[in-house]
């Protein structure tokens, strides 16, 4: 993936082999998403979760994707001490590929090569060899491996309807035109080697692309500097990322192609974040990258580290509510078998997606501006997901108002019973059964007439300012420690001083205003600090939850004048305030 030290911070089937993929089906043409869909990524955007496969020579060695930078090892001893050791022998397609259909994924992307330079297909490109320039260095060149993992994996999600990806690394830690140094970067011996280097990896990417018919390439090993020109320490930017789009549209008019071109320069066909779920929806489609146990290839010192299905399922849930996708990631071992860790994991997630699904594939993000506290919502015609991970206590779910006319709720595990429900200008009040149907998500559906629309927010309804976001001063900080947070973190405030503001808050036509403050205070103690709203304060005291990671409101009438000039802030006053997670401004 991408830089070890700073973590890297499928359309309709093209042209060649369309009929063979079962591609998920495309969007309605009523359905509304956060920005533009090209018409040759539908599949994908429907598609919403994804599998990751990072594997190659480095999976031998059983530390990650980056041992060969991280253990700084030379050329020669890595290609003849760990590339030329690896034998796949236990990689099975099938089990792979059902793997992945079992867990509700609808596309692959594999590691056709990684910034270690080893090419998992046997090129004929002639100067990616070892150091001794004699041997091609390819999985059946350089260990004696002959069987086509790629092809088969191909073949494999043709049969199974997956579609099929590749990955491909621009940067070549191996490659004899390249000297790796610091955070991953390579420096050109020439700027002739340069040029011949860019040759001839566009005609590794023919031979991918004529070979296997991926739908969509995702690229990476780009996050050099900008230079115009370029330079023998800066060699790729914007120009060649954008040439190099334009080469692999040219072989496949309609793949689908990953923004690493050259990252950050608006290029490519979607935003790539790794390891982070944006606070809100991005301006293009997006696709989050993430691991299952903070490794990309095999680290047998990650085994344990497993995240929860839980934790997975929310994650994929929080994604999509945001309009994005999930490409979750497996490292299968050296022999090419899949760890228990992985399986478990993605069975789990299966589980979920078995009754679940309709809530995930061809949805898009959240009809509403705020987020609730319970959980996330998705939408697509007919129908809005609310998505509960927090079952309320009273029974009684208070989702957003919607314009639209409603026909029934009822759980999606369930639809045969519907719920019983009012509306007011709160929003739409259901009556839960005691106990959640799931323990990780349970879903509420509400069906309507026509695309989900979001109602004018009153009463109940109102603005959501989550306070990461805010300005925070004097040692307030933001954590995610505690569960149960609604944004990407909450603020934590220090024993005084602290103080978190937030600014150009809306206050609509002015006048009094109902301001709920969600917070947590697991100290025993009920907390007191000051609210100051456009200069004038009050105090405020926040009683004692059962945990830090319990959450609950109150809420305060508040002065606003008209406009978005107002601010609103928190500060602690000799002790610390309870954490805070947000606030919402009623209309």
């Amino acid at each position: 993936m991408s830089i070890h030290l700073n973590r890297r911070q499928l359309l309709k089937a093209g042209a060649v082999g369309a009929a063979a993929v079962a591609l998920p089906p495309a969007l309605p043409a009523t359905s509304a998403a956060a920005y533009p869909v090209p018409a040759k990524m539908e599949w994908w955007y429907a598609a919403r979760f994804g599998m990751f496969i990072h594997f190659g020579s480095y999976s031998y060695r059983g530390l990650g994707e980056w041992a060969f930078y991280n253990e700084g090892w030379s050329k020669a001893d890595y290609q003849t001490q760990v590339s030329a050791r690896f034998n796949p022998a236990g990689f099975n397609a099938a089990s792979i590929v059902g793997l992945a259909k079992r867990a509700g994924m609808k596309y692959l992307v594999i590691t056709a090569k990684h910034h270690e330079g080893f090419a998992m297909w046997d090129s004929k490109v002639a100067s990616f060899t070892d150091t001794t320039g004699r041997r091609l260095y390819t999985l059946p060149s350089y260990t004696g491996f002959q069987r086509d993992l790629l092809a088969e994996l191909k073949a494999e999600c043709e049969r199974q309807g997956i579609v099929f990806a590749l990955y491909y690394s621009i940067v070549d830690w191996c490659h004899p035109s390249q000297t790796v140094r610091s955070t991953g970067l390579t420096t050109m011996a020439s700027m002739t080697a340069r040029a011949n280097y860019i040759r001839d990896m566009k005609e590794h990417l023919r031979e991918l692309i004529t070979r296997y018919d991926p739908a969509l390439l995702w690229f990476d090993g780009d996050w050099f500097p900008e230079r115009n020109p370029q330079t023998l320490t800066d060699w790729w930017n914007a120009d060649d990322g954008r040439d190099l789009y334009n080469f692999c549209i040219s072989l496949k008019p309609n793949l689908v192609i990953n923004e690493r071109v050259k990252r950050n320069t608006g290029l490519g066909d979607y935003l790539c974040p790794e390891q982070t779920v944006p606070a809100r929806p991005l301006p293009r489609p997006w696709e989050t990258c993430q691991t299952l146990n903070g490794a990309w290839g095999y680290d047998s010192r990650k085994e344990n580290q497993y995240k929860s299905v839980r934790t997975l399922v929310r994650e994929l849930v929080r994604v999509v509510s945001r309009d994005g996708n999930y490409l979750l990631n497996i490292g299968p071992r050296g022999d090419g078998v899949v760890t228990t860790g992985s399986v478990n994991a993605l069975t789990g997630m299966g589980a979920w997606m078995s009754t679940y699904s309709d809530s995930i594939y061809g949805t898009t993000g959240s009809p509403f501006t705020s987020e609730p506290s319970w959980g996330y919502y998705t939408k697509k015609p007919g129908k809005l997901f609310a998505h509960v991970s927090t079952w309320p206590t009273s029974r009684q779910l208070v989702i957003g108002s919607l314009t639209n006319t409603i026909n029934r709720v009822y759980l999606l595990n369930n639809p045969g019973t519907s719920l019983p429900y009012t509306r007011s200008s709160s929003g739409i009040t259901v009556t839960l059964p005691a106990s959640a149907p799931n323990a990780d998500v349970s879903v509420v559906v509400v069906e309507v007439a026509g695309d989900p629309t979001a109602g004018p927010p009153s009463g109940g309804g109102g603005t959501t300012y989550q306070a990461e976001n805010a300005v925070l001063g004097d040692g307030a900080s933001v954590y995610s420690n505690h569960a149960g947070f609604t944004g990407t973190g909450f603020v934590n405030f220090p024993a005084s001083g602290g103080s978190l503001q937030f600014n150009n808050v809306d206050g609509g036509a002015g006048g009094s205003r109902m301001l709920t403050v969600r917070f947590a205070n697991g100290s025993g103690n009920s907390r007191t600090g000051r609210l100051v709203v456009n200069g004038a304060g009050q105090n405020i005291t926040t009683p004692a939850t059962a945990s830090w990671s319990t959450w609950q409101t109150m809420t305060v009438t508040v002065p606003l004048n008209a406009g978005t000039g107002n601010t609103i802030r928190f500060e602690s006053t000799g002790q610390d305030l309870a954490n805070i997670d947000h606030i919402v401004v009623a209309a």
